[in-house]
């Protein structure tokens, strides 16, 4: 009997000198039924070209004219995906090669599994390794994904079944959508972080430049993420206390930047 296949979705925006290696470790996966979901969200750098060069038909190529967002992206998509499981994978990142098998594995072996994810080592522009593991995911406790995201994106994957049940990624966030997604799966079903190594991936200055530059829309969405887990996810008196001061220091982060910006 064929194994499932797995849909790898990729979204690309202006990642031409990481895109190549990014899909090649794919094509090297030693887990053969699979197809790559590869979308240019209106790339205005060489990376169309570079997704262009591929000629393996597993492939599917998307391009859009103009950049649609993260959120709409990902979640445009998912409507091509036409898997079993949805793996999710940057465009900047490297799969390790056994990352697929081993956790379709999980899935095969424990059937009320919903969402699978792995640790990764954090690289930088040239490959070098920055950091041996994202976190430390021994004995971990789940419950503190009510507080902060501990799953890096591009080593998750989830049964496709889920989108039918929860919907896609909620389209109110901009850069927070993954840990609204995961959120979401996190109330009613059942996710497993593995801590081995299956990925890289990469910190560079793009990406660093970015997020200070979107702090403000990061923070508030921060804040709407932690008011949902307080009316959503049955938090502990304890858990409430963590929540609710970590509402606080939010919205003092905002103000300061809000006095910040006055002065300048």
């Amino acid at each position: 009997m064929k194994k499932p296949k797995i849909s790898v979705l990729m979204t690309i925006y202006n990642h031409q000198n990481y895109l190549k290696n990014s899909i090649i470790s794919i094509l090297n996966q030693n887990y053969s039924n699979w197809e790559l979901i590869a979308i240019d969200n209106g790339s205005t750098d060489k990376s169309r070209k570079v997704l262009k060069s591929f000629k393996d038909k597993r492939i599917k190529k998307i391009f859009l004219k103009k950049n649609i967002g993260r959120t709409n992206c990902l979640n445009y998509g998912l409507d091509f995906c036409k898997g079993e499981f949805v793996a999710i994978q940057d465009s900047d990142d490297v799969a390790l090669r056994g990352r697929l098998k081993k956790q379709f594995k999980y899935f095969d072996k424990f059937k009320n599994l919903s969402l699978v994810s792995s640790n990764c080592q954090i690289i930088d522009e040239r490959n070098k390794i920055k950091k041996k593991k994202y976190m430390n995911y021994k004995n971990i406790n789940y419950r503190d994904l009510i507080f902060k995201n501990i799953i890096a994106h591009s080593t998750v994957m989830y049964r496709k079944n889920l989108i039918s049940k929860i919907g896609k990624y909620p389209k109110k966030f901009l850069y927070a959508q993954d840990y609204a997604f995961y959120l979401k799966v996190f109330k009613n079903y059942k996710i497993y972080i593995s801590n081995e190594n299956l990925l890289k991936a990469r910190i560079h200055s793009n990406s660093e430049g970015f997020r200070l530059s979107k702090t403000k829309t990061i923070v508030n969405e921060q804040i709407r993420l932690l008011i949902w887990s307080l009316k959503n996810l049955d938090p502990s008196t304890k858990e409430k206390i963590i929540l609710i001061s970590k509402y606080f220091f939010f919205k003092l982060k905002k103000f300061f930047r809000f006095l910040y910006s006055i002065k300048n």
